[in-house]
């Protein structure tokens, strides 16, 4: 070990000599002429800790698992927002010290909260080959170092308690230090730099001057945003608009937990037909929309909110749909759903939280959808398609996620999962990376990459995982299950898992509950487990039962 460091130190010396990673105070550099901006939230919202009265320590054992299966994690704060200044780094682009910001985590190993951090950039990459990036680690060293994906391919180098880097591209880049540090978690956000002002005019200039609806830098409350009945609008989210959800229904009161309040959301947000199975409006409602954009880096926090207070956005009953760039932050239940849509596009959405059923994208009943560049650490599943109830036609297909990340302490990564009342055909996730998947209280419900049938009325066709990594999974990497031992007649067919890598500590499992009418047939190629490729159906990369057709290639 201390040879590699010795060996570290003469290469960090070696390229310092020639210029390629000054620190941020390095005397010989010149001003930096590189253009690019960063995120910064507004000092009204994001506070330290200690501002809002707390340690950082309350801060987080607020995700902290108490035990109590109906009130886990219900409480919202009332009195801090849900992202803070980080006390982990320091961040320096091109020499010039930029905000980090972080927000509670769930981690499920040790069943506490942590903290993960994160900054954001923006840069044009056409005027230039790279920028300098440098993090410095207050408090702890770092001995190793993986950055996801792990197809990225950056010029990092890093000693002591800092990296330095040069990004060559946007992105998203995650850190994972020492190994297997969860309680550390530093995610990158680089992307585009864009001209807002410029670009909202000619937003205008397509969609009319009263059709596009700008959000400022700024912190903006409220109960909830009604959108019903939205055609050919955009909402713009400047970077560094705050949108915080204010608390209103009381879990601990029977009254407001329990009841329909949608009657009453109706009557103050003239909310008009909520989407299936909803008694209260989601903060964002998109219910009957087509031709809308939401656009922009603004932030979404829903901390204040108590445990199933709210749902955070919700698209229904809608067509030609884009969301692309904003981050929602912790939401008492399901943060973003697709129901019943078409045409729907999301790109650069990043979801952080960790209460329990705060799934991240949950694309139900929708036909024709991407999802890409997409980052997720939150409470429940993450990227996840379904099928519910509601009209016949309302299936699920052609479905696409691509170049997203996992990281998971409760439940599933991708996958389908649950509800598969109707048809789901055509999914594909693609290229993408689970980093942590540490949730085991149930092996069989919660596999890394799913498909878990929990309940029916459709079938499942032609789903493709491919080009996947999976850094470490402490559960099942792998499964395509038939899970509710009531299930009969029930076919999940054509899946295939190719190009794929993970670590696992369980065996892969596909099966049925035991019934003969059911069906599962399921294709590996090119998939490696544990540092050796499948080749055969062992018992020690696989559990399975009769009614399963496997092929290994």
């Amino acid at each position: 070990m201390e040879f590699l460091k010795a060996i570290l130190a003469l290469f960090l010396a070696f390229f310092s000599a020639f210029n390629v990673f000054d620190g941020p105070n390095h005397v010989s550099r010149p001003p930096s002429t590189k253009n690019f901006e960063y995120l910064e939230y507004p000092a009204e919202a994001v506070k330290s800790p200690g501002e809002a009265g707390l340690k950082l320590s309350e801060f987080l054992s607020r995700a902290d698992d108490d035990g109590d299966e109906l009130y886990v994690n219900a409480q919202g704060y009332q009195d801090i927002c849900g992202i803070i200044e980080s006390p982990y780094f320091n961040v320096f682009v091109e020499g010039k010290s930029i905000p980090v910001y972080g927000t509670t985590v769930f981690v499920g190993e040790t069943q506490k909260g942590a903290l993960h951090s994160f900054c954001e950039i923006y840069i044009d990459t056409t005027q230039y080959e790279f920028v300098e990036f440098q993090l410095n680690a207050k408090d702890f060293f770092i001995n190793a170092l993986n950055i996801f994906p792990s197809t990225a391919k950056m010029e990092t180098i890093f000693e002591g308690s800092t990296v330095n880097m040069r990004i060559t591209d946007i992105g998203t880049y995650t850190f994972v230090f020492n190994e297997n540090d969860q309680e550390h978690g530093f995610t990158l956000f680089v992307k585009e730099l864009v001209d807002e002002e410029a670009e909202i005019i000619e937003l205008e200039r397509q969609y009319g001057i009263d059709n596009v609806v700008v959000v400022e830098k700024g912190l903006h409350k409220s109960p909830c945003y009604n959108f019903y009945g939205s055609n050919n609008k955009v909402y713009y989210l400047k970077r560094g608009a705050y949108l915080l959800a204010e608390h209103k229904y009381d879990i601990n009161s029977e009254a407001d937990d329990m009841q329909d309040t949608s009657k009453q959301d109706t009557a103050e947000m003239n909310a008009g037909q909520l989407p299936l199975g909803l008694t209260r409006i989601p903060f964002l409602n998109f219910n009957v929309c087509n031709n809308v954009k939401l656009l922009g880096n603004g932030v979404i926090d829903l901390s204040q909110l108590d445990r199933r207070e709210r749902r955070g956005i919700v698209f229904a009953y809608s067509n030609n749909i884009e969301i692309d760039g904003i981050k929602i932050i912790n939401s008492p239940e399901w943060s973003f759903i697709t129901y019943d849509c078409e045409n729907v596009t999301i790109k650069n959405v990043d979801i952080f939280g960790y209460r329990q059923n705060s799934d991240a994208f949950a694309i139900c009943n929708t036909r024709n959808a991407t999802i890409d560049n997409s980052f997720c650490r939150s409470g429940d599943d993450l990227f996840d398609v379904k099928a519910a109830g509601g009209r016949e036609e309302a299936i699920s297909k052609n479905i696409t996620f691509s170049n997203c990340t996992a990281w998971n302490g409760k439940a599933r990564c991708f996958g389908i999962c649950g509800e598969v009342e109707k048809d789901i055909q055509d999914v594909t996730f693609r290229d993408s990376t689970v980093i942590f998947h540490d949730a085991t209280w149930d092996l069989d419900r919660i596999p890394a990459i799913a498909i878990v049938v929990e309940n029916q009325g459709g079938s499942i066709s032609n789903v493709t995982f491919e080009n996947m990594e999976i850094y470490k999974a402490h559960g099942r990497a792998i499964g395509c299950l038939i899970y509710n031992s009531d299930i009969e007649n029930f076919n999940i067919s054509d899946v295939v898992y190719k190009n794929i890598t993970y670590n696992s500590a369980q065996p892969n499992k596909i099966a049925s509950n035991g019934k003969t009418t059911n069906t599962i047939s399921a294709t590996f190629e090119n998939v490696y487990g544990n540092g050796s490729k499948l080749t055969s159906l062992d018992s020690k990369n696989f559990e399975y039962d009769q009614y399963a057709t496997i092929t290994v290639k």
